[in-house]
């Protein structure tokens, strides 16, 4: 080729890029804290430097608001391209057409590269990527007021209890638990079912809520309310860090995120704080609530475009720094799913602010469930062993707060756990089989 052919070729090329039409992706998140949106754009920013032709739109919202956008957007038919879902929302997502699958992406990243139970698949496809793992069943602990009254880290639901009796004095209260109807309270009870060797459902998908761990779970928050803040009625994600550090609570059952707050503006609460794995329920098991924090990539039918582009963004968002740099915002509490980075953070971390043992137990989620896989588990010998069976009911009985409302009916009502796991069970029957009408 002669120097004016090539001279033409390379004018047209330019031209032609020049011409092509910028793309926009829009993502949703519920990481709405300004530390994340700060990250978020610093990403966002990087990302365009190096695909020129391609705008990220950043909306960034709480939990609550997440659920009713998405249920604004498809209705409208306008989702976004990349959205927070969460895990007891895929099943019908997927069914329903809202999903694109994933699988290259995963070939992309390397599946051999994520912890166990980080991927899920529907009919052997993967359609939603974690850029994070939380557990919410640590136990952290005042380790000075314990040392006090001579008192043992708890190992057990029993122990708990003589604790909070013990520590529980005028303004000091020696546990904290949520009692709002929401997401959180069903997540604090599912945890403690599970504990005691029961689940929402059963392999075969048939609702088995009314078992005696549910009922064992409602005698234990019953106690414990006892020794609880009157508050609990409202409290929520929030609330569980924040009353934890105003010195006043003795054992929280939460998020390492307890953890990183204290070390960011309670250095003399943090210092004074231990954290063990979930005390052993009556099943002689301590099962944690591992959600996987997902990113899906919604279909064109529900309003997704530039699906090229988005999942160009996704890829950027989900590997290397970009997942280091997430895991950092609130370390020990955003667990990476991958390997690698899971490494990385390690090797990263600031040891003398928060100390190994704590991030150790914060990053120990073997043990762990979530709303979507729980149906069918079995605990043996200390171990969950998964049934394997992705439940496609479960995301609208968590919506409607079933869970949280049972254990409401017993804690500041005062009914019967039996009874209230009774209606309880009764109630997501019924709307099983509303589901099952509807398809």
């Amino acid at each position: 080729m002669n120097t004016a052919i090539r001279t033409v070729v390379a004018l047209f090329a330019i031209a032609a890029a020049g011409s092509a039409p910028a793309q926009t992706v829009r993502v949703l998140t519920n990481e709405s804290d300004p530390a994340a949106v700060a990250y978020y754009n610093n990403a966002i920013r990087a990302f365009q430097a190096q695909n020129p032709g391609i705008t990220v739109e950043l909306e960034a919202v709480d939990s609550d608001a997440r659920l009713r956008k998405i249920a604004a957007s498809l209705n409208a038919r306008t989702m976004p391209e990349i959205f927070k879902i969460n895990t007891e929302e895929r099943a019908e997502f997927v069914r329903r057409g809202f999903l694109q699958p994933l699988d290259d992406l995963v070939t992309e990243i390397g599946e051999a590269d994520y912890v166990a139970g980080a991927l899920t698949r529907i009919n052997g496809r993967v359609y939603d990527l974690p850029y994070a793992l939380n557990q919410f069943g640590i136990l952290c602990y005042r380790r000075d007021v314990l040392q006090a009254a001579s008192l043992s880290a708890p190992k057990t639901w029993d122990d708990m209890l003589a604790v909070a009796k013990a520590t529980t004095s005028g303004d000091n209260f020696g546990f904290i638990m949520p009692a709002v109807e929401g997401r959180l309270t069903s997540i604090f009870l599912a945890q403690l079912m599970w504990s005691a060797g029961g689940t929402f459902f059963d392999g075969d998908l048939n609702v088995t809520f009314d078992n005696p761990g549910t009922v064992a779970a409602l005698g234990f928050l019953r106690s414990a309310a006892q020794y609880s803040p009157r508050g609990i009625s409202s409290y929520s994600w929030g609330d569980m860090v924040n009353v934890y550090l105003t010195g006043r609570i003795v054992q929280n059952l939460y998020a390492p995120r307890v953890i990183e707050t204290a070390a960011r503006i309670k250095r003399d609460i943090l210092e004074n704080t231990g954290c063990s794995a979930m005390p052993n329920g009556p099943a002689n098991v301590g099962v944690t609530f591992v959600s996987p924090n997902n990113l899906a990539l919604s279909t064109p039918a529900v309003g997704g475009r530039n699906t090229d582009a988005a999942r160009r963004f996704m890829r950027f968002l989900l590997t290397g720094e970009r997942l280091r740099d997430f895991a950092m915002l609130v370390y020990p509490h955003m667990i990476p799913p991958l390997r690698s980075v899971q490494q990385d953070v390690i090797r990263s971390a600031p040891g003398n602010v928060i100390g190994a043992n704590l991030a150790q137990v914060s990053y120990a989620i073997d043990n762990g469930l979530n709303f979507e896989s729980e149906a069918g588990a079995r605990f043996v010998d200390g171990r969950v062993v998964r049934s394997g069976v992705d439940n496609p009911f479960i995301g609208p009985i968590i919506a409607r707060n079933i869970p949280a409302q049972v254990v409401q009916r017993v804690v500041l009502r005062g009914e019967d756990p039996a009874r209230a796991a009774a209606w309880g069970a009764e109630e997501m029957r019924k709307l099983v089989a509303d589901l099952k009408r509807s398809r």
